[in-house]
């Protein structure tokens, strides 16, 4: 079974409309042990053993380290957490504290990391689905060798994004979270959004002039008071307004 066929399981398992906490973090888990990752941590920012309402935590870092990262408040100060937040795109810690000025402190917290085999690891910034108010999240991992297929990294890079989606929607289905309702055209521009087609494009398919699609668009944004489409997106699939599989169509 090739690294794409993980992939597709991995996906699977996370879209679906039955999918809790406990699903997805198991084929999270599943799926990057098949790709040769030791480690995950799919994780709001914050306390792992205190989290605020709202936080999303997958992770099967060892207990210990868990403790310790929340005891001594290490999460405040962390150096790939605060990275990741200012980050857009995902990094090797490796290369990145290589060059990037790092306190006595926060190597400390990377040398600590690594007396429990949480070293050389891969983080993917979610910032993306960043809502302002809300915590900042990331997911990382950590190889069991040095030489894993770096195709596999690319693997992490959807899963993560997904795992984190299904996850924080299901947590909105539990607590019977207000949706925000879009109007059939936001929604219609939205999901073709989400396939990345441009506003012209959404344009030919819809049969709307491009600044009518701006317009809907603009108003979802609104709608969900964020910044960015990528965002509106994210936050219309938190909220079952677009489907997984309408977006995946093509």
């Amino acid at each position: 079974m090739d690294h794409f066929d993980l992939l597709q399981i991995g996906l699977e398992l996370c879209q679906r409309e039955s999918a809790t906490r406990e699903t997805v973090a198991a084929a999270l888990r599943t799926a990057l042990a098949r790709m040769g990752f030791n480690y995950f941590a799919c994780c709001s920012h914050c306390d792992p053993l205190a989290p605020p309402r709202g936080a999303i935590l997958l992770h099967n870092y060892p207990r210990a380290w868990a403790e310790e990262f929340s005891a001594a408040g290490l999460y405040r100060l962390d150096p790939v957490l605060r990275l990741a937040e200012c980050m857009r795109r995902p990094f090797f810690w490796d290369t990145a504290f290589r060059t990037r000025p790092v306190t006595q402190r926060q190597r400390a917290v990377l040398s600590a990391a690594a007396d429990y085999g949480i070293a050389h690891g891969y983080t993917v910034p979610l910032n993306a689905l960043w809502i302002p108010g809300t915590l900042h999240a990331s997911c990382s991992v950590v190889p069991a060798e040095r030489d894993i297929d770096p195709r596999n990294y690319l693997c992490v890079q959807v899963l993560a994004l997904c795992a984190y989606v299904a996850v924080d929607r299901a947590s909105n289905r539990r607590s019977g979270a207000p949706e925000d309702q879009l109007t059939v055209r936001e929604r219609e521009c939205l999901t073709l959004a989400a396939r990345g087609k441009t506003d012209w494009e959404i344009g030919r398919v819809l049969g709307l002039a491009q600044t009518t699609v701006h317009y809907h668009i603009e108003r979802a944004k609104q709608r969900y008071n964020v910044v960015t489409r990528i965002q509106a997106v994210a936050q219309a699939l938190r909220t079952g307004e677009i489907r997984d599989k309408d977006v995946m169509m093509r």
